[in-house]
């Protein structure tokens, strides 16, 4: 070993392989996709947990590999139809390449277009406004005026949570566009 090379370099470079398989089980193809879509089948999006699990799997492994990872979607046998497995392999790819362009181009916007968003912030800037005015005027109603920046903390919650959901997948949007290039594999199991 080297003077300018540690332990743990040795440990990270002997067990770096090329390929890795995300195993990833499914309770139903129902399951993988977004339940409220109207799209078909091969544009569906996948569901927000069905895609941060994918995620959040390739970016522990992808720092093990130096190869383009695998997806290994584990489906009920009972599920099984003709063709299906290729819809599915498609739809995963396709869904990736949609985040990793929503994810580097309309991740703010997307995050504040909600109503509930717009609201929220139109509310906290209301309370936190009476809660000054409350204070300003010098009444000793201090927990009215605690009552109102409270109120304008809870408002926050659903803008803050789209925000930093957003936020998160903008930094992973290179982790979606590996994933929109790995091979999609379906295996059913029974039982």
């Amino acid at each position: 070993m080297s003077s300018g090379q540690t332990l743990a370099n040795v440990r990270y470079t002997q067990y770096k392989c090329s390929v890795a398989e995300l195993a990833i089980r499914v309770p139903s193809v129902e399951a993988l996709f977004d339940a409220w879509s109207v799209e078909t089948l091969p544009n569906r999006p996948l569901s927000d947990e069905a895609r941060e699990r994918i995620v959040d799997e390739w970016t522990r492994e992808r720092k093990r590999v130096t190869g383009m990872p695998t997806v290994a979607l584990r489906l009920p046998e009972t599920e099984r139809r003709e063709g299906v497995d290729e819809t599915i392999a498609g739809a995963v790819r396709h869904d990736m390449e949609t985040m990793a362009v929503d994810a580097r181009r309309h991740w703010i916007r997307r995050s504040l277009r909600p109503r509930e968003s717009r609201i929220g912030i139109a509310l906290f800037a209301a309370a936190v406004v009476i809660s000054a005015l409350i204070d300003s005027l010098g009444g000793a109603d201090s927990i009215l005026s605690q009552t109102f920046v409270v109120l304008a903390w809870v408002a926050l919650w659903g803008p803050a949570y789209r925000v930093i959901t957003a936020a998160s997948f903008r930094l992973a949007r290179k982790r979606f566009a590996e994933l929109a290039a790995a091979d999609v594999r379906v295996y059913w199991d029974e039982g």
